[in-house]
């Protein structure tokens, strides 16, 4: 971690004891609670039950997401970047790819004829997409999922 915290940062850290300050670095190392509990110094037995009540503590998180912040800030990630990312997924989950099956005669691995996509990678792509941005598609006036699909 950088040791040019923001103030922000260090102000949100303050409200934090030490040992919770450590456990919240270890954990964005790999994003593993029981992993970072046990490495900050709680017990293998409890690490897990205590990485969970510490990501449960909303100082904690704030703290968290602040630090992920700035590391993003330090390497140019933003909320468009990630959106833009999230969306190629999404294109690429959507090509069509040829089913492919073996022509014993041939010996050989031939198209079908039939095609197939990742629909659930795209489906898991879309709902990233909004969950981060969101209000996105909100100007077609239905106030649900429900609603848009029930005037079809």
């Amino acid at each position: 971690m950088d040791l040019a915290e923001s103030d922000a940062v260090q102000e949100l850290g303050k409200k934090l004891r030490p040992r919770e300050r450590q456990f919240v670095r270890e954990y964005l190392q790999d994003l593993n609670g029981t992993a970072a509990a046990i490495r900050t110094g709680y017990s293998e037995k409890s690490a897990a039950s205590q990485a969970s009540r510490l990501l449960r503590r909303p100082e904690i998180r704030a703290y968290r997401d602040a630090l992920l912040q700035e590391q993003f800030e330090a390497i140019g990630v933003t909320r468009h970047s990630l959106a833009a990312e999230v969306w190629e997924v999404y294109r690429r989950c959507t090509e069509k790819k040829p089913v492919l099956e073996w022509d014993s005669t041939q010996r050989e691995w031939v198209p079908s004829g039939v095609w197939q996509f990742d629909s659930k990678g795209a489906l898991r792509a879309l709902e990233m997409l909004s969950r981060m941005l969101p209000g996105l598609g909100q100007e077609d006036g239905a106030d649900s999922y429900e609603d848009l699909l029930g005037g079809q």
